[in-house]
């Protein structure tokens, strides 16, 4: 088995771009790539960075509720993720003669507490850490944010930066909100589909690993797992998610746009001319949505719309679930659980599709740059520097505890890993995709044409906003 300690090498391996399609028919089996048993050189130093005297001054930044843990970091605790945490800021402060004003916002999503501070023209902070979803791509279009191409010294094409973050929710060449290794929460929220080991073995079914491996694993036949999956435990001929066994189940304020992502849905993409362009209303959705359909049906799958996250958690504690949804960050936790558990990106929507697509959650954190911010050159500097920081000395450390990569049991999860996380996607939110998904999953009747005519006018409404922002 690969040794985890120094796990970089692989790390490496995780640029924040699409997978490639797979190999000729000769390479069957992808090999998992190698990790030295030494310290690996990444070729990034803080020492290539401009030189910069902050003159002891405060660099301000405003952090969610839910993503300070790799941000703030008040002392070394024996925690290896805090104390990594905790030298990263350290060594940025020496490096640059700062001192850092890092503040957890006392809420979730305080959107609000931004606008406030942006309007009333408070210099105090250089970033704002917040989801992608809530007020956020509003505030974007009402110009209250700095285009990260201004920050001179800063490239977010360099793997420490999450490049698909440019790619899937900015557009026009212009740059709004980034997220990369400066927090680690962005891989934390990446959706993946974890299987039990144990309930595979005992009803025959191959692991799904060969299948990832070479680019056949798609939705018909991930249904075709998901429908042996189901049992009637208690005996009563009626489908009850307290005592039966499904084939799949998810939490469907996440689980149903990662389904959706991870067939290649869409829905505002950059067009021809690098615009915001509509990409929902096509066949391909509507097949999709077909899809769905037969995944969810009652006796193959448990799609929870309730408020209760913990009834898909009974439901894997209790061994009911063949294949459930999950965060990539819940590896550590599955490892500690009474069954075996196995881990893969979603599934495609057929073989042609070439490239999986791992949604990254709304709830990832991303960075935005006030337009109260008078210090572009300096910003640029510091968090290309606090990134690179945190590629060479925390994102190890990150996969090692907080992943249990470590204590991986095969090479494939290892391996399984990398292919998710490089696959990382986000969609622009706003456009209700989750919503619909659920309704369809559980009336098991495509209504999305009907539901995309209800909402025609809004969507295009909400387009043409777009494009006379990021157009200017």
């Amino acid at each position: 088995m690969k040794k985890i300690a120094l796990l970089l090498a692989l790390v490496l391996m995780l640029t924040p771009v699409l997978v490639a399609c797979g190999g000729s028919e000769d390479d069957t089996k992808k090999e998992a790539p190698s990790v030295a048993e030494e310290a690996v050189d990444t070729g990034f130093s803080l020492n290539k960075l401009p030189e910069l005297d902050y003159g002891k001054k405060e660099f301000g930044m405003f952090i969610d509720k839910g993503g300070a843990h790799y941000l703030i970091a008040e002392e070394e605790t024996g925690d290896l993720v805090n104390d990594a945490v905790f030298q990263r800021n350290l060594a940025i402060e020496e490096k640059f003669n700062l001192d850092f004003n890092l503040v957890e916002a006392e809420v979730n999503q305080p959107c609000a507490e931004i606008r406030n501070f942006i309007m009333a023209d408070d210099k105090t902070f250089h970033v704002f850490v917040n989801v992608q979803h809530n007020a956020m791509p509003g505030m974007v279009l009402d110009g209250y944010f700095v285009d990260w191409n201004e920050l001179e010294h800063l490239d977010y094409t360099q793997p420490y930066w999450n490049s698909r973050v440019a790619k899937d929710i900015n557009f026009g060449g212009k740059v709004y909100t980034m997220s990369g290794d400066l927090n680690l929460t962005t891989y934390n929220s990446t959706n993946c589909i974890f299987f039990n080991q144990n309930l595979f073995d005992d009803l025959g079914i191959d692991y799904p690993y060969q299948d990832v491996y070479d680019y056949t694993w798609t939705i018909d036949k991930f249904i075709e797992i998901v429908k042996q999956g189901y049992a009637d435990l208690d005996g009563n001929t009626e489908v009850n998610h307290d005592a039966d066994r499904f084939g799949f189940s998810g939490w469907g304020a996440e689980m149903s746009t990662a389904i959706y992502i991870g067939m290649g849905g869409k829905t505002v993409v950059n067009d021809e001319n690098n615009m915001p362009a509509l990409s929902i209303n096509n066949e391909k959705t509507v097949k999709i949505f077909d899809k769905i359909i037969e995944v969810f049906d009652k006796k193959n799958a448990f799609i929870n719309t309730t408020s209760n996250y913990s009834l898909d958690k009974n439901m894997r504690n209790e061994g009911r679930i063949l294949m459930d949804d999950g965060f990539i960050n819940m590896l550590g936790i599955n490892r500690d659980s009474d069954f075996r558990f196995g881990v893969v990106p979603y599934p495609m929507l057929d073989e042609e599709q070439g490239e999986y697509h791992s949604r990254a959650a709304n709830i990832a954190h991303l960075c935005y740059i006030p337009t109260t911010n008078t210090e572009l050159n300096e910003t640029g500097i510091i968090l290309e520097g606090m990134s690179i920081e945190s590629y060479n000395n925390v994102r190890p450390v990150y996969y090692d505890v907080t992943l249990s990569l470590k204590e991986a049991p095969d090479d494939e999860t290892l391996d399984m890993v990398d292919m998710i996380l490089a696959s990382s996607s986000y969609i622009y939110e706003g456009f209700g995709i989750g919503s619909i998904v659920n309704a369809v999953a559980n009336s098991q009747t495509n209504t999305f044409a009907s539901w995309y005519a209800a909402n025609d006018i809004v969507f295009k409404k909400t387009l043409e906003k777009m494009i006379e922002f990021y157009g200017a």
